[in-house]
């Protein structure tokens, strides 16, 4: 704790008077542990790969199709069951994104066991062939690390939450090899805006965590793009018409995700036996197609150079969705981007296998819609467009796409945010009220009810209360409001001090006046103790008033 001590000491006298120079130098501290984090996650979920199937690669197809058929089955749901244990135990084990989300609005400090908790669970689940991506695991893990240095150095609570973001840029850069789409999703997707401030440590920690990524694995594509060459102007208009399919196609898959959540979340089973049978379930599907298992690297490969093709793609697209959202609604520990990416390249290959078929002089490849059609799906449910064209570029390294991928991007988004408001993260905040992109001040207010802040001792009057009575009896309140309600307790109207004054200054005589001669007495605007402040707000906006009545 000295050595800590002395850290923070040096670095307060060192950039003292430059607070922005220590949260960039921090940012790349974070980078750093991040980017080591991100080994030892990948290194785990080796070792569980290897421990179960024999392998090491992260292309694990070939070694399913070898795989003893009830193995296929028992692996993931062991693998779920001891995740389960893990949920049971530790509460930081279960969330995904949508709380990293909420959490960095909010400004809330990330415990460094939620890193430590995800990285086993997750690494249990994709080790043992869950189908799910590596990306929220290290979005987490990098999350927790940015936050626990943050806590460290004592920030405020807004460079808190700017140091979790650009821990979060660090993992997900280092897992993909991708500077540019981790700084871009964090300031896109976890932050919901763009400022040098802001930008500046998230881009360091991304760059930071790359390099030590880079120099552990090396600077090698994730995918091979497939050759590309634009026949005709008019394939672009074809690209566009995908981008309406893979809208629908996200929306589809952020419903059905939800839908099967829904529904181990209502099941009167134990909480450690649910992701047992999401495992299972996903294990039977498995049986009949051993591609939609694992992260999925070997197939989206096949498909990108051509090797599959044809109706055989549509039921990927489905069995994918429905495998990842019993890994992952059951309580398994997984990301969705690699999912997305997968649905994607299968919908593209068939959407291009089609294309090919009825447009043979105009259309290209199936290899090459699959490759656009993964930007366009990502797009569609998680609904960071510049992401996802970022995501493509750098896990390809080609940029030649370029223009059909923009088309289909933005073309995918318009369509699914038309439908669905709501991401894929982001639909279970909403559900609970927090109002993402209004800032933490709104969803402050969306989570305190009226009756939590209330004031209870005041003062009201009945109807036939004298005047002088009312002003002897308000002279050292606090507030300037005073209701007026009848025999049977109902509000019948609303005294100010505004009032009094008036009929006070006016010089005439007040020894008739009651209660319901002074104030207002129609279009009273009322709040009840359930609304949020939220929503009271609303109705102080109606009115300028500094008071509203709270009735049943």
């Amino acid at each position: 704790m000295k050595v800590l001590e002395f850290v923070r000491k040096l670095i307060k006298q060192l950039f003292g008077r430059h607070a922005e120079i220590t949260l960039i130098s921090v940012a790349a501290v974070i980078g750093f542990a991040a980017g080591i984090g991100n080994i030892i996650f990948r290194s785990l979920i080796t070792f569980f790969q290897n421990l179960f199937f024999g392998v090491k690669s992260e292309v694990v197809l070939y070694v399913l199709q070898e795989t003893a058929l009830w193995k296929l089955v028992a692996i993931p749901a062991f693998g779920g069951l001891l995740v389960g244990i893990i949920n049971a135990n530790f509460k930081e084990a279960k969330g995904h994104v949508g709380e990293l989300i909420k959490s960095i609005a909010l400004s809330r400090p990330i415990s460094p066991v939620v890193g430590i908790i995800k990285t086993v669970a997750s690494a249990i689940t994709l080790g043992t062939g869950g189908s799910a991506g590596r990306e929220a695991p290290i979005l987490s893990i990098g999350a927790s690390i940015g936050s626990g240095i943050g806590q460290l150095f004592k920030f405020s609570s807004v460079r808190l939450g700017i140091a979790t973001a650009a821990g979060a840029s660090g993992g997900l850069a280092a897992t993909f090899n991708a500077p540019m789409t981790g700084a871009m999703f964090s300031a896109e997707v976890l932050i919901g805006k763009f400022g040098l401030r802001t930008f500046s440590p998230i881009i360091i920690s991304a760059v930071t965590a790359t390099v030590v990524s880079r120099a552990w694995y090396g600077n090698h594509v994730t995918f091979e793009a497939p050759p590309y060459a634009l026949k005709s102007v008019l394939e672009l208009p074809i690209y566009g018409l995908m981008g309406v399919f893979l809208g629908l196609c996200g929306v589809f898959f952020i419903r059905l995700y939800y839908k099967i959540a829904d529904g181990f979340r209502n099941m009167l089973t134990p909480l450690w036996l649910k992701p047992a049978i999401g495992g299972l379930l996903m294990g039977v599907i498995g049986l009949f197609c051993v591609n939609i298992m694992g992260v999925g690297y070997g197939t989206i490969v096949e498909i990108l150079t051509g090797e599959l093709t044809g109706y055989i793609l549509l039921m990927f697209v489905f069995l994918k969705m429905v495998s990842t959202s019993l890994i992952l609604g059951s309580g398994g520990a997984g990301g969705l981007f690699v999912p997305s990416l997968f649905i994607g390249a299968a919908a593209g290959g068939f959407f291009g296998w089609g294309a090919e078929l009825l447009f043979p002089n105009i259309a290209g490849t199936s290899g090459t819609y699959a490759l656009v059609a993964m930007a366009g799906m990502l797009a569609a449910t998680v609904r960071a467009p510049i992401t996802s064209m970022l995501l493509l570029f750098e896990i390809t390294q080609s940029y030649h796409v370029i223009l059909p991928v923009m088309i289909c991007v933005i073309i995918a988004n318009l369509v699914a945010n038309s439908i669905e408001k709501d991401s894929i993260f982001t639909w279970e905040l909403s559900k609970e009220g927090f109002v993402i992109g209004k800032g933490v001040e709104r969803n402050v207010l969306s989570s305190i009810k009226v009756q939590d802040v209330m004031m209870t001792d005041i003062i009201y009057f009945k109807d036939d209360t004298p005047f002088d009575e009312i002003r002897k009896s308000i002279e050292k309140k606090p507030h300037a409001y005073f209701p007026v309600v009848n025999d049977g307790g109902f509000l019948t109207g609303v005294i100010s001090l505004m009032d009094m004054k008036n009929i006070i200054f006016k010089g005439g005589s007040t020894q008739n006046l009651t209660a319901k001669d002074v104030g207002t007495r129609k279009n009273i605007i009322t709040v009840t103790p359930t609304e949020t402040l939220s929503e009271a707000m609303l109705d102080f906006g109606v009115k300028d008033v500094g008071d509203l009545p709270v009735v049943e």
